[in-house]
């Protein structure tokens, strides 16, 4: 009986662990739009901007924002240690 027991607490444990592992990856791969300012793509800026609901003034302070949040994710992505300069190709 014992050992049904501590097989099963072993069980639970492992299941667990897999799940907060997967929750961690899951975040830092996929962070939650709030940490990347707007959840907008610039189909969906545009589209917007199209349909009348934003004016050129916002649309063009949106994509100009966007684009700064991209060149810092780069920015931050690459100098990241252990990064391959071979991953990328050279213009």
């Amino acid at each position: 009986m014992g050992i049904l027991f501590w097989g099963g607490a072993l069980i639970a444990v492992v299941i667990i662990g897999w799940l907060v592992i997967r929750a961690i990856r899951r975040r830092i791969t996929n962070p939650p739009t709030e940490a990347m300012g707007f959840g907008f793509s610039l189909k969906q800026m545009e589209a917007m901007y199209k349909n009348g609901e934003l004016t050129e003034e916002e649309y063009k302070a949106l994509k100009r924002r966007k684009a700064e949040q991209a060149a810092r994710a780069a920015e931050k992505f690459l100098a990241t240690p252990n990064r391959k300069a071979s991953n990328f190709k050279k213009r």
